[in-house]
């Protein structure tokens, strides 16, 4: 069984090169005739994920990682939905569903674990690592 560790990262803005990986200087507002200056605070959490995504890979090749968008309900919803469903039941499920749609959600085998803030990258990869154990028996 392929182990996967899906990172969720942050909503994207409504900025042209403003998702994960456009961190350039494209700051131009789609629906603003000038340039638009928007606040940036948000990067913190994607430099996080970027940073746990590249901590994993790193440390526990074996693993598959992911990083999958916040807004990516058509993924996230029914692997998670099944993920929990068949150990916890619907009520359980239906409650991570709503949970693995937050930014900065670490999720194992569809399971969310926590998330990166309260985590931090050493704790994901200590968690991450703790359960590729459990599994491996």
């Amino acid at each position: 069984m392929t182990t996967r560790v899906v990172l969720v990262r942050p909503w994207r803005d409504a900025r042209v090169g403003s998702s994960c990986c456009g961190g350039g200087d494209a700051r131009h507002g789609i629906c603003f005739d000038e340039r638009v200056d928007i606040s940036t605070e948000h990067d913190a959490e994607k430099d996080l994920v970027a940073q746990v995504y590249l901590r994993l890979r790193d440390e526990l090749p074996d693993v598959d990682v992911q990083i999958v968008g916040a807004e990516n309900t058509a993924y996230l919803v029914p692997t998670v939905f099944r993920a929990v469903h068949r150990r916890r039941g619907v009520r359980a499920a239906l409650a991570e569903v709503n949970r693995a749609t937050t930014a900065g959600s670490v999720l194992f085998n569809g399971e969310r674990l926590g998330d990166v803030i309260t985590l931090g990258a050493g704790g994901v990869v200590k968690e991450v690592r703790r359960r590729v154990a459990q599994i491996a028996g």
